[in-house]
């Protein structure tokens, strides 16, 4: 007998699991979905035409010169919702608020002030440790608030600190002091230059960093 209730909440976390690999992956093919997510091409076709009746997911058509064109599946502007924090509205609501009674200013402190307590909790943990520690450590920690990660070292040192997921994106679109926060935490946090290359807030499809490792 097959259960149902079993069998409908293995689906809903196979089609959570695509739905972040599609965020963190940005585009990905039924094949590579179907790997890294260890089910057959047929199971993943079958999640991929439900959320795509529900507007989640949009195809891409990559022509080759020669042969059959690929399809690649990526999220659509919608499916951001799906990875809001669902307090995004009450904090713009309120830092509007604090906005129109005492000054873009005061909003630039607020953040200030989130980033020196955020410090206060987390610089003990980066002291002693090189570079490439550092950067892990800041890399889980900004798993663990739902950013989604990826770290690359380039040959000259460098890193490349991606963010498929931005939990405050909402704010961050309206209150643009949440990124300037965020880059001002990293260059403290890491003692080294870096910068910003791309920004989901500005149209970017992840937030994209270059960490220089501050040798000649």
């Amino acid at each position: 007998m097959i259960n149902i209730r079993s069998s409908y909440q293995e689906d809903r976390s196979t089609r959570r699991a695509l739905l972040i690999l599609l965020k963190k992956r940005g585009k990905i093919s039924i094949q590579e979905a179907a790997e890294k997510l260890g089910i057959s091409g047929v199971a993943v076709r079958r999640h991929i035409h439900e959320l795509q009746k529900d507007q989640y997911v949009q195809t891409n058509i990559l022509r080759q010169s020669a042969g059959r064109p690929t399809y690649l599946y990526s999220l659509t502007e919608k499916a951001g919702a799906l990875f809001a924090n669902g307090y995004d509205a009450i904090v713009n609501d309120l830092l509007d608020e604090v906005k129109d009674n005492f000054g873009d200013g005061q909003v630039s402190r607020l953040f200030q002030r989130r980033k020196e307590r955020w410090l206060q909790r987390h610089e003990d943990t980066f002291r002693g440790l090189d570079l490439e520690k550092r950067v892990e450590r800041l890399a889980r920690l900004q798993e663990q608030e739902g950013y989604m990660v990826k770290v690359e070292k380039r040959g000259d040192g460098t890193f490349v600190f991606e963010e498929a997921n931005c939990p405050i994106y909402q704010v961050a679109v309206r209150h643009r002091q949440a990124c300037q926060c965020e880059l001002s935490l990293f260059q403290a946090l890491l003692a080294v230059p870096v910068a910003r290359k791309e920004c989901m807030a500005e149209g970017g499809r992840k937030c994209q960093y270059t960490i220089n490792s501050g040798q000649a």
